[in-house]
């Protein structure tokens, strides 16, 4: 694990360097100093909203496991992200699934679960803003082969699902088979029973589209707080241009990375701005606004949430401890 950290990090090192270099920071500090604050603003207002959203969609989600009101998942949603921007190589879904599982007495396998459920509707709503926005942008070869792997790995994540779905007692038998021992296996047949659960809605049509329609509402404000903030820096992107640049900027996020997906997205936002003919000049305070408001802004909400859950830091890498913030909700 450690060696992958510091691949993340050489990596985010080489991609920070690659998307300043050759830049005027006279030109940069200038333009960062023109922001407009009522776009700036409404920006905030959008990525808010997208928030709210993403908490009614994983309500819905964890719905097979458990009823939970959006409100309530808010908070450990919101630690997750958080966990995401400090914690290399995205523990913040563990972390959520822990916190989420303590507080609500539920399974953190199940609420994995639904985790993964969502994952996979972000995926396929991202993908099809790629679909959408191809229809007007020629794509860079390796962005189109990103396309085609992420593409290839949700089709597979959805055919293991309903495999295990519809063949849980041939899985169970598969696993009273194996040479493992006793308890490996009650643990094994154990956490896949509650994982099998939590992703039954797989199967229910009107989950299927419903948990849709709320993954198209999050990516379409995504592209919109792109738009806006674009606005906020006079820079003159068109709407289906902030979607080019939110796949690229969806894409950067699958690589090796440090924590708060530093340099890559810097180096994939700039990348995508170029293609569309903006110097980097342009790009590069948009693309740093942009990661700032939204590490800020996760960051600030994250810290509200460690402290209504009688959560610490150092508590985000412990998941065998129970914490205290369950009387809150």
């Amino acid at each position: 694990m450690r060696k992958h950290i510091w691949i993340g990090y050489l990596f985010a090192a080489v991609c920070l360097y690659f998307a300043f270099r050759g830049i005027s920071f006279h030109q940069f500090a200038e333009t960062l100093s023109q922001a407009k604050l009522k776009w700036v603003f409404l920006a905030f207002l959008v990525y808010m909203i997208d928030f709210f959203i993403r908490a009614e969609r994983w309500a819905l989600l964890i719905r097979p496991i458990r009823t939970i009101a959006a409100r309530a998942l808010f908070w450990p949603m919101i630690i997750g992200f958080f966990a995401n921007n400090v914690l290399p190589l995205r523990m913040g879904e563990l972390v959520r699934a822990h916190v989420c599982g303590i507080k609500f007495k539920i399974s953190r396998t199940a609420s994995l679960g639904s985790i993964l459920l969502e994952r996979i509707g972000d995926t396929l709503s991202f993908l099809t803003t790629f679909l959408v926005a191809s229809l007007f942008y020629p794509f860079p070869h390796y962005m189109e082969k990103g396309a085609w792997l992420l593409g290839i790995s949700c089709l597979l994540a959805i055919a293991f699902l309903f495999f295990i779905r519809f063949y849980e007692i041939r899985f169970h038998a598969a696993v009273d088979w194996s040479p493992l021992p006793s308890s490996w296996k009650i643990r094994i047949k154990h956490l896949a029973t509650h994982f099998i659960h939590s992703t039954s809605g797989l199967t229910r049509p009107r989950y299927v589209t419903e948990a849709m329609v709320l993954s198209l509402m999050v990516w379409t404000l995504e592209g919109s707080f792109l738009y806006v903030m674009a606005h906020a820096f006079s820079m003159p992107l068109r709407y289906s241009e902030a979607f080019f640049l939110l796949f690229a900027l969806g894409l950067s996020v699958t690589l090796p990375q440090a924590p708060g997906y530093v340099g890559t997205f810097e180096f994939f936002g700039v990348t995508a701005l170029s293609l569309l003919g903006f110097s980097k000049s342009q790009a590069l305070p948009l693309i740093l606004a942009v990661h700032g408001m939204q590490f800020a802004l996760v960051g600030i909400l994250g810290l509200i949430g460690l402290w209504r859950e009688g959560l610490s830091l150092q508590s985000l890498t412990d998941t065998n401890r129970p914490h205290p913030g369950s009387a809150r909700s």
